[in-house]
């Protein structure tokens, strides 16, 4: 842009417009407020808009209880909004056996305990998260609290492959019952129940070492 001191100037069309980009291209300009905010404020025009064309129409015993369920279903869906990031960010950050300190045979007992008392989620939880500690003390995975349902599923996979879709199924479901809200019933309990004992029962496989040749 010319400085305060230079002439005046009268630019042409598409100088003008190219000055007028490069000075809205700078950060002062740039929108600082959040997704949640910028919707905020969405709503919030949308009610003016309504008070301003019919406000003045309608009597209060009407106008007042229809901004109440507007203001309801804008408060409502930005909750629903924020609590799925943050699910998906526990999600994302937290492993199965976080803050986790037991033997597989004491998490096979809590999960027996639950799934007498019928709470077949956490017991379904606990079986998977069995299987995954008898995993890491048959030294078939590393200890690693931070590992996901995901993960402990693609690296038991290789060592047992007659068992890699029941694998896979469990792990998936583990995400959905612990982060999904979804509710485990007593043939699920006992579909993890069985696919954790008989992953203890059968020998691992182990790739077969490369053969070296000259």
């Amino acid at each position: 842009m010319p400085g305060d001191d230079a002439p005046p100037l009268d630019p042409s069309g598409g100088a003008a417009h190219a000055w007028l980009q490069r000075e809205l291209a700078k950060p002062a300009y740039a929108d600082q407020r959040s997704w949640l905010q910028r919707l905020w404020d969405w709503a919030r025009d949308r009610l003016d808009d309504l008070l301003q064309g019919v406000g003045g129409a309608l009597p209060l015993y009407v106008l007042i209880p229809l901004l109440l369920v507007i203001l309801g279903i804008v408060v409502f869906a930005l909750s629903r909004l924020s609590g799925g990031s943050a699910r998906k960010q526990d999600a994302a950050e937290d492993g199965v056996l976080t803050e986790v300190d037991l033997t597989a045979r004491q998490l096979r007992e809590r999960a027996g305990r639950s799934s007498a008392a019928g709470a077949h989620s956490a017991a379904f939880v606990d079986y998977f998260r069995a299987l995954a500690r008898r995993a890491e003390e048959r030294a078939l995975l590393l200890p690693q609290p931070g590992r996901t349902a995901h993960e402990v599923g693609t690296e038991l996979e290789p060592y047992f492959p007659g068992h890699t879709a029941a694998i896979r199924s469990a792990a998936t479901f583990f995400d959905q019952v612990r982060y999904g809200g979804t509710d485990a019933t007593a043939a699920d309990v006992s579909r993890i129940e069985a696919l954790d004992r008989e992953l203890d029962d059968t020998r691992p496989q182990h790739a077969a070492p490369q053969q070296v040749t000259a």
